[in-house]
C-alpha cells in the first residue's frame, strides 16, 4: 500500500530510514480466487523500493518472474486505495481501484532481460 501521510501545508520527515519491501506471489497466496485449481503454477517475486511516499513521487522497483507453466500475456501493477472505518460494531474495509498500469506486454518470461522488469 502507497500512502500519502502528509498534511496540506506541512511536510513531514519519515521517522526511520525507508526501506525496500520484498515480495514473492505463488498460486497458495492469492486471494478472492473462485477455482484455484485453474490457476497455473508460478512464482513472482520483487521489491517496492518504498511503500510510503508522496503520490507526486514515482513508485519504483522491479518484478522478477522466476518461474511460469503458462505464457504472460501481460502484468499490471494496480494501484488500491483502502479506506478502513472504525465503529462500536467493529471494523469495515472498503477497498477502490485508483489505476491501473501496465509494466509487461507479451512473453514477458522470455524478454532480454530473463523475467527481469522494472518500473
Amino acid at each position: 500500500m502507497v500512502e500519502d501521510r502528509t498534511p496540506i501545508g506541512k511536510e513531514i520527515k519519515p521517522q526511520e530510514p525507508v526501506r525496500p519491501v520484498t515480495f514473492k506471489i505463488v498460486p497458495e497466496s492469492l486471494q478472492n480466487i473462485r477455482d484455484k485449481a485453474s490457476v497455473p503454477e508460478f512464482i513472482i517475486s520483487g521489491q517496492i523500493d518504498k511503500v510510503i511516499c508522496k503520490l507526486s513521487e514515482p513508485l519504483t522497483g522491479q518484478v522478477i518472474i522466476e518461474e511460469t507453466a503458462a505464457l504472460i500475456k501481460s502484468i499490471e501493477l494496480q494501484l488500491v486505495r483502502v479506506e478502513t472505518c472504525g465503529c462500536a460494531e467493529g471494523y469495515s474495509r472498503d477497498a477502490t481501484e485508483i489505476q491501473n498500469i501496465q509494466i509487461g506486454e507479451g512473453n514477458v518470461f522470455t524478454c532480454a532481460f530473463g523475467g527481469l522488469l522494472t518500473f
